[in-house]
């Protein structure tokens, strides 16, 4: 497991902040049931860094030679993705059920997409519930059965040992479907409707005149 260490933060505030990053740190907190109160940390941005890209989870925080279980719970970032202004951990236990965010990640190639489809992921990531230990890196979801028109659901993720799903209702993850363009034109053409002429304003009267004089 990874190990980040980590220093006490003295004083808070924007301008405490700001010095600690232009010195190369970011500011931090743990919290957990097991702490108590909250404990204020500084980290080493290139340790964190190297940490996030390595996509742990779970880590091992040492504070001053204090071993801490942790959840990497929040990352804030700044304007651009490299600038990180906060880090968030949550002190957890063996036993303890936690929730985090799993990314979902679309493997194989659907079926529809030889025939002109198009793939559309519309749930990029779901809530679970998990022991550390059963604690997942990503959700895997196959799409390659799936034709034009078809929809994988919430409810059809793959199941992994030890996790439960979060979500409300039953969101759509991945649909395939005719580019857009095309199925305007299909529905338009499947309708077969001869466009109405426009009636002309007064068009009606004249031609009852004209039928009067007539007569």
């Amino acid at each position: 497991m990874a190990i980040l260490k980590v220093g006490k933060r003295e004083g808070a505030g924007k301008y405490r902040a700001f010095a600690i990053r232009k010195a190369g740190g970011v500011p931090g907190v743990v919290y957990g049931k097991s702490l108590g109160q909250n404990l204020n940390v500084v980290v080493n941005l290139k340790e964190l860094a190297i940490l996030l890209k390595s996509a742990a989870r779970i880590i091992d925080l040492d504070v001053d030679g204090n071993i801490l279980h942790v959840l990497i719970k929040a990352v804030q970032h700044g304007v651009y993705e490299h600038e990180v202004l906060h880090v968030d951990f949550r002190a957890i236990s063996a036993n303890e059920i936690i929730e985090v965010e799993l990314p979902i990640e679309l493997r194989g190639e659907a079926a529809g997409l030889a025939v002109g489809g198009m793939l559309e992921q519309n749930l990029h990531q779901v809530s679970a519930r998990c022991l550390p230990k059963d604690l997942p890196e990503k959700v895997l979801v196959d799409v390659s059965a799936l034709e034009i028109g078809g929809i994988l659901y919430a409810r059809e993720l793959p199941a992994l040992p030890g996790v439960e799903y979060v979500f409300h209702g039953n969101p759509a993850v991945v649909s395939c479907h005719h580019p857009r363009g095309e199925e305007e034109v299909k529905t338009e053409a499947a309708e077969g409707e001869t466009p109405a002429i426009p009636e002309v304003i007064g068009e009606k009267e004249r031609e009852a005149k004209a039928k009067e004089q007539e007569k």
